[in-house]
């Protein structure tokens, strides 16, 4: 594509010194080559099955992070035996519950949960931005956040997206977590999320044990349960990491002073829920809108060009950091598009000739955006815990 294939105001072309000019199986040779760990600018991912068994869309995800993160190291860790990406060759297994050490893990959210069980500790450790490889990146996060947690004049030391559902944007996704080396929340809340899965194969029972004994649960609207056949009570076991963070931002620990909701209020970088779920919020959650959208001919002509395709593509690129595809619960009746994009005759749907999803693709690795993120006002509300990290309170 060329410098006019775009009008949107809002972005500019990436000069051609910033960009990548290695091909596609040039890059993937280098990720799947083991890098050491020289700076906290580190953007790791995780596929337990390694980064060759990623679905095409995924596996081309990675690739423009890098293509668009110069000066940036990407990771694809995995847990394959005897791989040079086995993330035990980052971290001590101590880092890890025992059925992740041992391989026991089971249930249809293994690969999910292995994901929760690592991200936390690589952040610890080295320092850097978790990213869900399910995700494509709009913009470099040195202006997502990264600038604002390395400047040490700002009280920023972690960042996240909120989801929109909680009062105060007290509360992030665990899908994009960026953090300094040894932060201390990212520890605790770590803790609390190895302490749960203790003893356990599979998630299910998870959001019972004690240490949530007190923490609000997730409430999915009763007629989307219906609509969609969400089964609540699993929702809960399966998003068990994100309990474990609202265990540590609601928790005040008297042994130790630290003070979670202090904490948020005053150190946490909070970015709103359109930084990732803008395509969802415009095609109302219908992954099959989204689909068919990305799917249609991007006419050279603008009057020829459907407009509603266009203004999905526009705004992603002008006004969205990322584009997180999830799949959530496995047995709900939910289109999502990655689900979509999953299936073996849409390999590269992503990628179409022509098509407006071939141009945010190409817009995500080649085109910049001019806008200032603002962070969220965070204000912590609800219930405060004072307990210990791992003190069960009755």
């Amino acid at each position: 594509m060329s410098s006019s294939s775009f009008e949107t105001s809002g972005l500019v072309l990436i000069p051609p010194s910033r960009c990548d000019p290695r091909s596609d199986e040039d890059i993937i040779a280098a990720l799947l080559r083991h890098q050491p760990v020289e700076s906290e600018k580190n953007l790791w991912t995780f596929w337990d099955t390694g980064l060759s068994n990623m679905r095409p869309y995924v596996r081309r995800n990675v690739i423009g992070w890098v293509r668009r993160l110069p000066g940036w190291t990407v990771r694809v860790l995995d847990h394959v035996e005897g791989s040079p990406l086995n993330v035990s060759t980052f971290l001590d297994p101590l880092a890890f519950h025992d059925a992740f050490n041992n391989r026991t893990m089971t249930g249809p959210y293994v690969g999910a949960h292995s994901g929760d069980v690592v991200r936390l500790p690589l952040l610890y450790r080295y320092g850097g931005v978790w990213m869900d490889a399910g995700t494509m990146l709009f913009r470099n996060i040195d202006d997502i956040c990264w600038k604002v947690l390395a400047d040490s004049t700002t009280p920023y030391e972690i960042a996240g997206i909120a989801p929109g559902t909680e009062p105060g944007n007290d509360v992030i996704m665990n899908g994009f977590i960026a953090a300094k080396k040894g932060n201390g929340f990212i520890k605790k809340w770590h803790e609390v999320y190895l302490e749960i899965w203790k003893g356990r194969t599979d998630c299910i029972g998870s959001q019972d044990h004690p240490l949530l004994r007190q923490v609000k649960k997730v409430e999915v609207p009763k007629a989307m349960q219906i609509q969609f056949g969400i089964d609540n009570s699993l929702m809960n076991d399966y998003v068990a990491h994100a309990l474990a963070f609202k265990r540590i931002r609601m928790l005040e620990d008297p042994s130790s002073g630290f003070n979670g909701p202090k904490y948020w209020e005053k150190h946490a970088f909070v970015l709103p829920v359109q930084e990732t779920f803008l395509a969802q919020i415009l095609c109302n959650f219908d992954g099959k809108r989204q689909y068919d959208l990305f799917s249609l001919p991007r006419h050279k002509e603008m009057a020829d060009r459907d407009p509603d395709a266009e203004n999905l593509v526009n705004r992603l690129l002008s006004n969205a950091s990322t584009m997180k595809l999830s799949h959530g619960l496995k047995n709900n009746k939910l289109v999502h598009l990655s689900k979509l994009w999953d299936l073996p005759e849409n390999a590269d749907a992503d990628i179409k000739p022509g098509s407006f999803a071939a141009y945010l693709r190409w817009g995500s690795e080649h085109l910049e955006q001019t806008r200032t993120i603002e962070p969220l006002p965070v204000k912590c509300s609800g219930d405060v815990l004072e307990a210990g990290v791992l003190e069960i309170v009755e």
